[in-house]
């Protein structure tokens, strides 16, 4: 198990050998100088004599050499316990490390070095008892107060935890290790700014770890500081050795919050350095769709399949964007290969669907929307593409009957009052269709396509000038809506004003130049003003694009959608 908060065991004992002043031996009493010696209990020579009262001397020198010696070999057998536990040598660490339990001078530092042996084996309950006494014997033990709280983070217990990090603080009130725990404590809670204030005296710190700029950076979002947040990438793409899914993770916790040109560059980073994975690849696409850069989310979806190719994420992920960009094949694409996966997942189903109303491949459309709306029956999207559907199809009333039920339940929706309006006027059942589409506009009055079919409605009453009206109103807001300038310049020929009607005409050919209709009516309306010549090439171009026109499905889709 892992853990970014625990004290390399190479540091405590460090700490043991070279930064703690040992005690001294325990007080001896002093030998008797040889000039006291009195009497010798065996027929000595003065020569002899000498040497039995220096025997004491010598004996003492040799016990206080072989201690020195023992407290050398213990220090020495803590640093070895500690570069094997780094080798990843957890038996041979453990049996150095009980070497320097039997001296007395290193036993705390032996116990701190045994309790991460522990850890690293996951005997955390073997792992808190040795740091205890570690503790017990040492209070001043930094390392052992900081591996003992990291057990209890890791046993769930936050309360035994957090004390001992406050208690390190009053030992170095710039332990970054406590600090960062204290911190990450206060931003768990939601206390945002507790944290960033017990983080700021060791931020330098903070922003050289992978721990540290994680909650750093959540501070800072939760406080609305995204410019400090933003710093905090480049601070990351330095670290030396972050692990890919932590970068991944901080890319994107940087651009949930909005700070998303920095949360690319970081994934870019990743990217451009290897190798290519499909998690990265996918998320690298959802950044750039949060920048609205279509064509490079959709190659990194296409990177993201090729390593992953039935990842129905990214498939539908990628099928919405290429639609929006009117790359209806590329879309299509996506939710072939997605259907095959679930064929009767109606999202799906509504997605394939849609993409093909909108080519105009209805035979596929109609079965798959319908499947789709039968799957979601409470859901108004999937019944109004149906709608769409039928529209396409010429199947008014059925699509009168799917509007009819969604109005009933939603008459506050203005879309839904405008669908069910235009159909009934595909009908021809104007007065039903000025209700709903008058409506559909006193609901929502910035839109198009409601007051263009009112004006229609105007037309077909026999209302010109009312209709005229409302056209030129129309276009005043939306003046590229090339059907309304169509209408107009047919309106404003019958009224013989001819030369706003050529005006009129003309902008709707060069805003739709297959428009059979809009060729045509300029061709009659060049006819009527004597130009011959222009008026027959204009009605030859009618002429050949009228085969093209009879595929009417497109512009009856367009009759449902509330901003055409």
């Amino acid at each position: 198990m892992q853990s970014a908060a625990f004290v390399p065991v190479g540091f405590e004992v460090d700490l043991l050998g070279r930064k703690r002043d040992y005690p001294a031996p325990r007080p001896r009493a002093e030998p008797r100088r040889p000039s006291v010696i009195v009497r010798c209990d065996r027929n000595c020579t003065d020569r002899q004599r000498r040497r039995c009262a220096w025997a004491p001397l010598v004996c003492l020198l040799a016990f206080l050499c072989a201690s020195a010696a023992l407290a050398a070999d213990s220090r020495e057998a803590l640093q070895k316990a500690a570069s094997l536990i780094q080798q990843g040598k957890l038996e041979e660490a453990d049996q150095q490390a009980r070497l320097a339990m039997s001296d007395p001078r290193t036993r705390a530092g032996a116990c701190s070095v045994l309790g991460s042996i522990r850890f690293q084996q996951k005997r955390l309950s073997e792992s808190a008892i040795l740091f205890k006494e570690a503790i017990r014997l040492e209070p001043h033990l930094l390392g052992a107060h900081l591996n003992l709280a990291e057990v209890y983070t890791v046993q769930g217990k936050p309360e035994l935890a957090l004390p001992l990090y406050r208690h390190v603080l009053t030992l170095n009130p710039l332990n970054a290790t406590a600090r960062l725990q204290l911190a990450r404590s206060e931003t768990e809670k939601g206390n945002y700014k507790q944290a960033l204030e017990m983080a700021r005296p060791v931020l330098p710190a903070l922003r050289q770890s992978p721990d540290g700029l994680f909650v750093l950076a959540t501070d800072y979002l939760k406080t609305g500081d995204r410019n400090a947040a933003a710093g905090l990438a480049g601070d990351w793409m330095r670290l030396p050795d972050a692990p890919s899914d932590w970068s991944m993770k901080f890319a994107l916790l940087l651009a949930r919050e909005d700070v998303v040109p920095e949360a690319a560059d970081i994934l870019e980073g990743l990217r451009q350095k290897g190798p290519p994975s499909y998690e990265l690849a996918f998320n690298l696409a959802g950044v750039y769709l949060l920048e609205k850069h279509w064509s490079l989310a959709l190659d990194s979806y296409d990177q993201a399949l090729s390593l992953k190719p039935e990842a129905l994420p990214a498939l539908q992920q990628a099928a919405p964007i290429a639609e929006g960009q009117g790359e209806l094949e590329r879309a299509l694409s996506y939710w072939m290969r997605a259907k095959k996966i679930e064929p009767e997942n109606p999202e799906i189903l509504l997605g394939f669907g849609r993409v093909c109303l909108k080519m105009d491949l209805l035979e596929d459309a109609e079965p798959a929307l319908t499947a789709a709306a039968s799957l979601r029956p409470d859901e108004a999207r999937y019944q109004y593409v149906l709608a769409s559907a039928k529209v396409g199809r010429k199947q008014f009333e059925a699509a009168q009957t799917i509007l009819e039920k969604l109005v009933g339940k939603q008459p506050q929706d203005s879309q839904l009052q405008y669908a069910l309006g235009s159909v009934l006027y595909l009908e021809g059942l104007l007065a039903g269709a000025t209700t709903h589409l008058t409506e559909s506009a006193r609901l929502q009055p910035n839109q198009l396509a409601s007051y263009y079919y009112l004006a229609l409605i105007a037309r077909d009453q026999g209302h010109e000038a009312e209709a005229i009206q409302n056209l030129e109103k129309l276009l005043q807001q939306y003046p590229d809506h090339a059907p309304s300038c169509e209408v107009l310049g047919e309106l404003l020929m019958s009224a013989h004003r001819y030369p706003e009607a050529e005006s009129s005409l003309e902008k709707a050919v060069r805003l739709n130049p297959k428009s059979v209709k809009a060729n045509y009516q300029l061709g009659l309306l060049l006819s009527r003003m004597g130009k011959k010549e222009e008026a027959d090439k204009q009605l030859e171009l009618a002429k050949s694009l009228r085969v093209e026109d009879e595929k009417t499905s497109r512009l009856q889709l367009r009759l449902l959608d509330p901003n055409p």
